[in-house]
């Protein structure tokens, strides 16, 4: 089995919302497909995604890494070898994991395919049958917060995400309001995406230890383990890292900092499949807990993250996979499976999702 060709298709699909974070507002995916081809011409397709002002590079680099680098480095190789063609990747072009993540989907959605099993098969098996889904609230006025988490309790979530990190007093209100609205049978969890210095972090979150999260996301930038350890030690409330966190030696540096209690793995950030599952195992064995991030992924890459949950042992919690129900489309047939806050694994052939190519050739944007 060989990998014989491969394209990078950049799709734009409107959001129903603009979805703000302390680093910016996203109003469209910024996402790249990936149609890849074996010697037997089965299809495989992955799909990779990027928010520039959080990870550093736009839609257009995503492209032009996948198709000057990438694509090329991979062809010929056998899409069972995972590790080589991680290899192969690597000696290509350094870092732009998101874009690597694109040809991993891509190449476990085609072994899935030729074998006629689903991807969690090939990775580990299922241990669940269905995710509970947390959903995000953006940043907004106290009202609206409070507001939209309310629907999506009434829509059946019962882990909601709310995003801080622009107003220390307005986020310590706007939680406040949050859990006013829905009560203390829902889980909540905050997340300032690098947005706090240590001495206003400490001070908010000491403040909002008394509103019983699940734990504080990323509150300091990326780079200040210290003071992220600092903040570990000193809040009841547990530490959870994102932007921290991209390969397996990022992990090891925050675990030996004590920078964190929880990690958050994204499956487009850490580069795939592959190599997320190399981060959830070196945290299960220094006893910290991982948990399933999104980056807004359409269906594809949200088939993609459902088959990592369940078949990685160190994943707990709700899952950040609600993406595709954020977008006025997607680019499958048919959508997957979300009733009352929980999602279904998809059980086809590999990622377990169809393609609708129409849809991919009217959403695409040409560079």
């Amino acid at each position: 089995m060989k990998i014989v060709n491969a394209q990078a298709i950049p799709i734009r699909i409107a959001l129903k919302h603009p979805f703000t974070i302390a680093l910016g507002t996203l109003t469209h995916s910024n996402h790249v497909l990936v149609r890849m081809v074996d010697d037997e011409d089965r299809v495989g397709w992955g799909e990779c995604t990027t928010f520039h002002s959080v990870y550093g590079y736009d839609q257009k680099s995503l492209y032009n890494v996948l198709t000057d680098y990438l694509i090329p480095a991979v062809k010929g190789l056998d899409p069972r070898n995972m590790a080589d063609l991680h290899h192969r990747m690597d000696q290509a072009i350094t870092f732009n994991l998101m874009a690597k993540c694109g040809i991993d989907l891509a190449a476990y959605d085609l072994v899935g395919k030729a074998d006629g099993v689903p991807i969690h098969h090939l990775v580990g098996g299922k241990r669940v049958d269905c995710i509970p889904v947390t959903a995000a609230v953006g940043i907004g006025s106290i009202m609206e917060t409070a507001a939209m988490a309310e629907e999506r309790v009434a829509e059946g979530f019962d882990v909601i995400k709310i995003k801080i990190g622009l107003d220390p007093q307005g986020d310590l209100e706007r939680v406040k309001a949050v859990r006013e609205a829905v009560g203390d049978g829902i889980r909540l969890r905050v997340d300032g995406n690098q947005g706090y210095d240590r001495e206003t972090a400490l001070q908010v979150f000491t403040r909002m230890e008394s509103l019983a999260l699940e734990w504080i996301e990323q509150p300091l930038p990326d780079w200040d383990l210290e003071g992220l350890a600092i903040l570990a030690d000193r809040l009841e409330t547990p530490i959870a890292v994102d932007e921290s966190v991209y390969t397996p030696y990022d992990a090891h540096r925050v675990i030996t900092a004590g920078a964190a209690d929880v990690v958050n793995i994204k499956v487009p950030k850490c580069g795939g499949i592959y190599r997320s599952q190399k981060i959830a195992a070196l945290c299960e064995e220094a006893g910290i807990p991982c948990f399933l991030g999104g980056c807004l992924e359409t269906t594809p890459g949200t088939a993609a993250q459902a088959h990592f949950y369940t078949s990685t042992q160190n994943i707990i919690s709700a899952a950040e996979m609600e993406g595709p129900w954020c977008y006025v489309d997607d680019v499958v047939r048919d959508p997957m499976d979300m009733r009352k806050g929980t999602v279904k694994i998809p059980e086809g052939p590999g990622m377990g999702v169809v393609i609708d190519e129409e849809k991919v050739a009217r959403y695409r944007v040409d560079f």
